[in-house]
């Protein structure tokens, strides 16, 4: 495989929402925040604020304008950014649909108007893959390179899949979750380097991409984290010596090969945890030989037990009210230092 389709090979959406909004001004839609929601934006025709909740920070947007909350943040969309906005799940079209997730929503006044597509795709474990969990909390693609143009074009077969909901759309709008999420990531790894915005972290996994040694030792980490990998039997996996491969990873990834091994096995550990997986179950998916290694390298990674957070994870999901508490370190992408990581 390509490195970009090494890296994402592991990324699955799990599930998809779909809409086609025709709105005219005054008009705002607020979507409420979900950590595993890729959410994509599509202004068809017209102009558009994105609005952030956590930091308040405005988008401006106009016909053309592919937008994208990568890590499920909540945010609005509205012809001003004073606009009263009413939340997606109470649209009319949305609550008559139940259970459908296929929505083509009409609102507003009878101002300018705006059409708006959007994809809300809900990944397995975004944070498990490197250069999604080091994506900026929201960003815009803009431009008339091939892989924005590609995304347009994914875009507008979405728009008429909703609109017309011919024979298959089900099938096409399932299959198209995954397609779009890596048309977004092609059009993004165009975009670095243009875009003052974007994070040192993803500028380094894109130029390690470029070098396929090292985008192959990504990918290979990243789809068997529970492999016990050494420097030594990557670097023959990719044709070089310890030392070249050694040096040559560490200085476009930013971090040693182990470091980005545990760290890739400490966020498998935290959506196994989630899930409520046990101890023993989760020490071997994530290549420890006993509970008591992998409890000590958890601790070490995020600072608390996995049996903490196992526990507030699942009074979390019982009583989604609750304070939050304390989080590993690894949520959001965030993540140890990497000396911390290499220690581990």
């Amino acid at each position: 495989m390509d490195p970009l389709s090494e890296l994402l090979s592991s990324v699955r959406a799990t599930a998809a929402s779909w809409a086609c909004l025709d709105a005219r001004a005054p008009w705002g839609v607020a979507l409420r925040g979900r950590p595993s929601t890729f959410c994509i934006h599509h202004v068809v025709s017209g102009t558009a604020w994105l609005s952030t909740e956590n930091d308040g920070h405005a988008l401006a947007l106009t016909t053309g304008d592919v937008v994208v909350v990568p890590h499920g943040g909540a945010h609005s969309l509205g012809d001003r950014t004073d606009t009263p906005v009413v939340a997606l799940e109470e649209l009319p079209g949305v609550r008559a649909s139940g259970e459908a997730r296929v929505w083509h929503l009409t609102l507003g006044g009878v101002g300018t108007e705006t059409r708006v597509t959007s994809a809300l795709v809900e990944l397995e474990d975004p944070f498990s893959v490197p250069i999604v969990s080091s994506l900026p909390p929201v960003f815009r693609l803009a431009g008339a390179g091939a892989g924005h143009a590609s995304l347009v074009e994914q875009l507008r077969l979405l728009a008429r899949e909703i609109a017309s909901r011919p024979f298959g759309s089900d099938l096409v709008l399932a299959r198209m979750a995954d397609v779009l999420f890596v048309h977004v990531m092609r059009a993004y790894v165009e975009t670095l380097g243009d875009e003052p915005s974007h994070s040192c972290r993803s500028l380094e996994l894109v130029s390690a991409l470029r070098d396929p040694g090292v985008a192959t030792a990504l990918g290979l980490m990243s789809r068997r984290p529970e492999h016990p990998w050494t420097v030594a039997s990557l670097a023959e996996q990719v044709g070089l010596s310890r030392s070249a491969f050694a040096a040559r990873f560490t200085s476009l990834v930013g971090e040693p090969p182990l470091g980005f091994l545990t760290r890739m096995r400490m966020q498998r550990a935290t959506m196994l945890l989630r899930e409520g997986a046990t101890l023993a179950l989760t020490s071997q998916l994530t290549g420890y030989a006993s509970e008591a290694s992998f409890s000590h390298a958890f601790r070490q990674w995020s600072g608390m037990a996995p049996g903490a957070y196992r526990r507030q994870q699942h009074a979390r999901q019982s009583n989604p009210g609750a304070e939050p508490g304390a989080r590993p370190r690894a949520e959001g992408g965030q993540g140890p230092p990497a000396r911390r990581a290499a220690r581990a």
